[in-house]
């Protein structure tokens, strides 16, 4: 029989070429919130290709709600027949739930779209041209004076967010970093692990102290006691916002919204959420899981629409992924060549 007369093969009628792989990227030394301690990002990365142009994508996943790249692998190869048909970012909206497994992808599809067009990402999303970002530095949980020497060698650092976990220990860990960087604006990051009765003691502590936010004190499903406090310190929703459904109810108990790319599925949601958000009358906050700078550049388009960024993930990585992102002076630096197309071309040098 001749080869003519053969059915294509399934490579053939392939549109797209998805690759995977699962990495592990040390930290250069392990990281401490509650409950939870991390050496390293664990992650997938993926590659889409079109035979001319490839687009690259991480994610980590949401840990706690029990994540892990193994996990997010399997979903991925689950859809990865619709994913190699040509699928779009729209189209993924469907074919994958909120999480890691579409975070990783759809930041694939944004840079292979970057690529095709042979401009940067943010010109496909119609966002104005980016700028440097201010953004916290995060001191893990220790003892107040180990704490007390990361703010003080976080020089560089314009704003700390500062990692508690609900023990007695709390008020002087805050008292200790303050000590020693008393210009700093600080955030409180509890990670679910507040008692109420910790939280009633903490308040006035952060109030003298100068604590610009208190991020998800309480566990998810046990924060309704916010809708009956006045609490005078900023409350932002991080575990308990994960989607758009969760808004209403957050709205009556905090005043901003983490936005995490591994929780809404990428930024293409990450976008229309941010809208909603606001809409609602909170404050947009970008935040991180634990990866490299890959994991950062499309989080970096969304802290051009928020008010609060805390997108340091890198800077405790003991080796990144090059070319990254960069910090200098407490800003977040992202080149165009980090994720995309970098706009430049032989031509327009």
């Amino acid at each position: 029989m001749r080869d003519s007369l053969l059915p294509p093969s399934p490579m053939a009628l392939r549109t797209l070429s998805l690759s995977l792989r699962i990495e592990r990227w040390p930290l250069a030394v392990p990281f401490h919130i509650t409950g939870h301690v991390i050496d390293a990002a664990r992650l997938v990365s993926v590659t889409i290709d079109d035979g001319h142009h490839t687009g690259n994508g991480e994610a980590s996943g949401v840990f706690y709600l029990g994540e892990t790249p193994e996990s997010i692998a399997a979903q991925i190869e689950r859809v990865r027949a619709s994913i190699e048909a040509g699928i779009t970012r729209a189209q993924l909206l469907d074919v994958l739930p909120p999480g890691g497994a579409r975070n990783a992808i759809d930041a694939a599809l944004w840079a292979l779209e970057s690529q095709r067009q042979a401009v940067p990402v943010w010109r496909v999303a119609g966002l104005p041209a980016p700028r440097a970002l201010l953004t916290t530095m995060t001191i893990g949980v220790d003892t107040p004076h180990a704490m007390a020497e990361a703010a003080r060698a976080l020089t560089h650092a314009r704003a700390l967010k500062i990692k508690l976990d609900g023990t007695a220990a709390d008020a002087a860990r805050l008292e200790a970093i303050r000590e020693i960087r008393p210009e700093v604006p600080l955030a409180v990051d509890a990670n679910q692990g507040w008692s109420r009765a910790h939280f009633d003691a903490m308040i006035p502590v952060l109030q003298q102290l100068g604590v610009g936010m208190l991020e998800q004190p309480f566990a998810i499903g046990t924060d309704a006691c916010l809708e009956h406090i006045d609490c005078p310190i900023p409350l932002a929703a991080d575990e308990s916002f994960q989607d758009l459904a969760d808004l209403p109810t957050v709205a009556r108990r905090y005043d901003i919204v983490n936005i995490k790319l591994d929780k809404c599925g990428g930024l293409t949601r990450a976008l229309d959420l941010a809208s909603h958000v606001r809409e609602a009358g909170l404050s947009v906050m970008v935040g991180c899981m634990a990866g490299t700078s890959l994991a950062i550049a499309p989080a970096f388009l969304l802290g051009q629409q928020c008010d609060h960024v805390d997108l340091d993930g890198p800077i405790f990585l003991a080796r990144d992924r090059e070319p990254g992102v960069t910090y200098t002076d407490g800003l977040l630096h992202c080149p165009p060549h980090t994720w995309g197309h970098s706009g430049v071309t032989a031509s327009s040098r």
